[in-house]
């Protein structure tokens, strides 16, 4: 099945390094948790998917990915969302910039390089050849392995809390 995930041009180059490895899964908002997997989509548009408010172009690279759909790992976020998020949850995710929720999938583990078949520009749609190496290194965002993706969670959650401590107060 291909869906696609779009990323900035910062974190292309950990992308073909390491493949896709990371994605925040918002699973309460109250209590800042989280599970990692990575988001995926079957939306053509980089629009309404969350993606707004990063100090990086998330939407500015969609990259193709082909899944295997029979995975256990797959699945698609709807589903997924009834079983292990709360009504609040659900609707918070949807109302930060999340109007293109169904066509929202999770892959719950790492996507090899391999698994990418091709990358394009949103801004140009044109078919963006050595993407690992279109940006430049030193302005590159820091790679995550599949192994490091714990520590990354957990700075990100501690970054959110740190956020969110400094506009309550």
């Amino acid at each position: 099945m291909k869906l696609f995930h779009y990323t900035s041009a910062a974190h292309l180059r950990g992308i073909h390094q390491h493949g896709l490895t990371v994605g925040d899964v918002i699973t309460n908002f109250e209590r800042f948790e989280g599970r990692i997997a990575v988001w995926l989509t079957s939306s053509l548009d980089p629009e309404g998917h969350g993606l707004a408010g990063s100090l990086v172009d998330k939407t500015e690279f969609r990259l193709t990915v082909d899944v295997d759909e029979n995975d256990d790992r797959f699945c698609k976020w709807d589903d997924w969302a009834k079983e292990n998020l709360d009504l609040v949850t659900q609707l918070r995710i949807r109302m930060a910039n999340g109007w293109g929720a169904d066509s929202w999938y999770l892959w719950f583990g790492w996507v090899p390089t391999s698994k990418i078949v091709e990358v394009h520009s949103t801004k140009t749609g044109l078919r963006t050849e050595n993407w690992g190496h279109y940006y430049p290194e030193v302005f590159s965002d820091r790679p995550v392995s599949y192994e490091g993706r714990h520590a990354w969670h957990r700075r990100t959650i501690r970054d959110v809390r740190r956020a969110m401590g400094r506009m309550a107060g």
